[in-house]
């Protein structure tokens, strides 16, 4: 019976302390389809996923940057985006929140913030807990949704192709922006604040691709695409010139550092694929008149291990992504 120490992960202080938390959990019950170490866990019966997604005071968020219902709103949507990652449908939203003494309006706020986004997934708020913090605001979100067909990270070949939804970067570009206490422009707060996880698009592609390999963008495109790598045991090389970057990101920041950070940032939300060789590009242009978003291919999968970037002079570079334990603001 397979063990959650096994899981395959990419490298980094953060991914090594989930294998170690892990490590002595017991062998997994027949109830379970996909375990720990994708973006969700899929049970029988369904059958039903599980995702579960915190948000932390000056690690996630800031209460100078975003309002309470924007924070809440930001933390149900990074949760269903897990969703989104197995290509499942959500059904139902928990919620647990640590609060500290004196911010009831601020609650009020995040409570609006919760029912909006259940609205915009169609889905219940089916309950949760409520606590005092002695220091941060702390939101853990747990998710439920139905698939029957799940998808997991695993399943790349050599010669497979490394595609993107959307466009990336825009996230990390408000983070930095914000951090060097500048003002956005509204377009890129609301990319920010706003972010809208990719469901109806990773359903229809389950439905129209062969899909091989599938994760949202959370930690950005070359620490996300390093798991992928890691769950088929191959390497990835990602086209550095080929990646879409956010228009406002680069309006903002200059084309050099907002294409670093269509690569690096975190919390774009898109949806990376693996697809066989050839087949995206059958595919990109349904995709964009249906969604009105871009299907973009940005590299390559090889025998091997890790995740490089080839700049346009040709020349690869260890890829990377976000990593909790090398601190700072996410993304």
């Amino acid at each position: 019976m397979p063990r959650a120490d096994g899981m395959r992960l990419r490298p980094g202080g953060e991914f090594e302390r989930i294998r170690h938390i892990l490590a002595a959990a017991p062998g997994l019950g027949p109830d379970v389809v996909i375990p720990a170490g994708d973006d969700a866990a899929v049970l029988k019966g369904g059958q039903w996923t599980i995702s579960v997604d915190m948000s932390v005071e000056e690690v996630h968020f800031r209460r100078d940057w975003l309002t309470g219902a924007e924070i809440a709103f930001r933390a149900v949507m990074a949760a269903a985006s897990d969703m989104a990652a197995m290509a499942a449908d959500p059904r139902a939203v928990l919620a647990s929140i640590a609060l500290p003494e004196g911010v009831d309006e601020f609650g009020s706020e995040l409570g609006e913030g919760l029912g909006e986004a259940c609205s915009f997934l169609g889905v219940a708020l089916v309950g949760g807990d409520l606590t005092r913090s002695p220091g941060p605001v702390v939101i853990d979100i747990v998710v439920l949704g139905r698939v029957d067909d799940p998808v997991s990270r695993a399943g790349a070949k050599a010669g497979d192709e490394v595609w993107v939804t959307g466009v990336l970067g825009g996230s990390a570009a408000a983070v930095k922006l914000l951090d060097a206490g500048d003002t956005l422009s509204p377009e890129l707060r609301d990319v920010f604040a706003r972010p809208l996880p990719r469901i109806a698009e990773a359903l229809w592609l389950r439905e129209h691709a062969e899909l091989r390999g599938l994760i949202d963008l959370s930690d950005g495109l070359g620490g996300d695409a390093g798991h992928l790598a890691a769950a088929s045991g191959l390497g990835i090389k990602l086209d550095w010139a080929s990646v879409p970057v956010d228009p406002l990101s680069e309006k903002a920041l200059g084309p050099r550092v907002a294409r670093d950070l269509a690569v690096t940032g975190g919390e774009d939300y898109e949806l990376c694929c693996v697809l066989p060789a050839g087949e995206g590009d059958a595919l990109a242009p349904e995709f964009r008149v249906k969604f009105g978003l871009p299907l973009t291919r940005v590299g390559w999968v090889h025998e091997g291990s890790g995740v490089r970037v080839v700049d346009l002079d040709g020349r690869e570079h260890a890829a990377r992504g976000y990593d909790h334990f090398r601190g700072g603001q996410h993304p």
